[in-house]
């Protein structure tokens, strides 16, 4: 076995080189795999192409991450010129967010 795979490895070297044609390579390499009784031809293993990213305008997880820190901060800042009080500001906006992700996993929960 070691012998045949030294010779696929020298006509394919050989049809690298351009020493022999693609159809020479297949049909020695075919001449040679049909000499072993067990041996099966398979077809040339193609790659697969690499399969492109979806390109939603969806962000990803620490884009949301971000937007909702931003949007968490811009309500607080407000809230706190309307209210005059910084502190109860920042702890009404944090309720506010902490309803908001429990509905989000309740939702996701079913």
């Amino acid at each position: 076995m070691t012998a045949i795979l030294e010779e696929v490895r020298r006509l394919e070297a050989a049809r690298e080189k351009g020493e022999i044609s693609a159809s020479e390579y297949a049909e020695a390499k075919g001449r040679l795999l049909e000499s072993v009784e067990d041996a099966t031809v398979l077809p040339p293993f193609e790659f697969e192409k690499p399969k492109r990213r979806a390109t939603g305008a969806a962000p990803g997880p620490w884009g949301l991450m971000l937007i909702g820190l931003c949007g968490a901060g811009l309500l607080t800042f407000i809230a706190g010129q309307l209210i005059g009080d910084l502190t109860i500001a920042f702890t009404l906006v944090t309720c506010i967010f902490a309803g908001i992700v429990v509905a989000a996993f309740r939702k996701l929960e079913g």
